[in-house]
């Protein structure tokens, strides 16, 4: 039965009523070894993650706990759900439940702490005597006490929605061989792309609006800002690729976007591209990112000399249909490996049905 929020009463409640707090203890994060570990830090995106360094029982802190940050580039007061063991850096706090609470349910707590994240940044940051105050507002049972049954079946429905919108990418990979490129060719960038400039666009004349805006940035899919300016720049269904900043990041827009003049847009020739495509495309610049960097800029004059190992059909051309074949494969790979059992299962209950 659905779930339905709007019907419960809800009513605030402070951290310490529900978690014991844990600080974070990772002051030199840049001297931890690589390895698989997770590092959070005070990232607004991935989780939090960082990086990931050597295993260690030394300052360890145990998963299964919501972390929250004290402050960051714009990610302060988010939080996120930690499953498994990690280091956590100092701008952190663990938040340790105090009773045995499902993970649905701190899930859906952890958003309702990122809720309030507007109060915080710009040099205001959460301390402890503000961690103590931190109110957050969660729904209730009749005696005034967090429902937590009504926390995880709210969350196992959108789990549900989720694997439901996802099944049918992913239901062929249980039956279909994976399909891995046999051929390669080296092709000269400008045979793959028709290639257009963005357009500069200060923070000082951007509107806000829907409309976002690729800037050179490493991060959420490029997307800097929203705006309402339009200019032509204007574009959908292309790669953007970074030839300033993060140089040589490219991302791939579905969406009408606004560019920047530190990025390039690039549109598939001859073949319509749509998302596999350019995934695949996208992977292949980055495995040239690393020479322009210190100077060497990605512009226009460089892509023009740059050349990509792509694979190829029988007769030379490039083989948009494998790249497609492999990223639809490599996408639903990805899907069950994130969902598990939990897919399959979904995807055989609706065979039956």
């Amino acid at each position: 039965m659905k779930a339905e929020s709007t019907s419960r009463k809800w009513r605030a409640f402070s951290i310490p009523d529900l978690f014991d707090t844990l600080p974070g203890n990772q002051s030199n994060m840049t001297a931890l070894p690589d390895g698989t570990e997770p590092l959070v830090s005070a990232r607004k995106f991935n989780n939090g993650y960082k990086g990931f360094v050597r295993a260690s029982s030394q300052h360890a802190i145990s998963g299964h706990c919501i972390t929250l940050n004290n402050d960051g580039d714009g990610g302060a007061g988010l939080a996120f759900y930690q499953p498994h063991s990690m280091f956590l850096d100092t701008h952190v706090t663990a938040l340790i439940p105090k009773q045995k609470t499902e993970y649905h349910a701190l899930i859906f707590i952890a958003r309702c702490l990122s809720n309030q994240h507007k109060l915080y940044g710009n040099g205001h940051s959460i301390n402890e005597a503000r961690l103590k105050r931190f109110t957050f507002m969660l729904p209730t049972t009749p005696d005034g006490a967090p429902d937590y049954s009504f926390m995880e079946e709210t969350m196992r429905e959108k789990e549900r929605t989720i694997l439901a919108r996802y099944a049918e990418r992913a239901k062929f990979i249980f039956a279909e061989p994976r399909c891995e490129p046999t051929r390669w060719k080296e092709f000269p960038l400008t045979d793959i792309f028709e290639i257009s400039p963005g357009v500069r666009l200060t923070k000082a004349d951007m509107k806000p609006g829907r409309t976002p805006f690729a800037g050179a940035s490493d991060s959420n899919n490029g997307i800097t800002a929203f705006v309402s300016n339009r200019n032509e720049s204007l574009d959908r269904d292309v790669l953007g690729v970074n030839y300033n900043g993060s140089v040589g990041e490219s991302f791939y827009h579905p969406y009408e976007t606004v560019f920047s003049d530190d990025v390039k847009r690039l549109r598939v020739k001859g073949h319509p591209g749509g998302r596999h495509v350019y995934l695949f495309l996208k992977v292949a610049i980055l495995k040239q990112a690393a020479k322009y960097q210190y100077g060497y800029k990605f512009n226009e004059e460089h892509m023009r000399r740059q050349s990509l190992f792509l694979p190829s059909t029988l007769d030379g051309a490039p083989d948009f249909a494998g790249m497609e074949a492999f990223m639809r494969h490599k996408e639903a790979e990805q899907i069950a490996r994130y969902a598990g059992i939990r897919l399959q299962d979904h995807i055989t209950k609706c065979a039956v049905s």
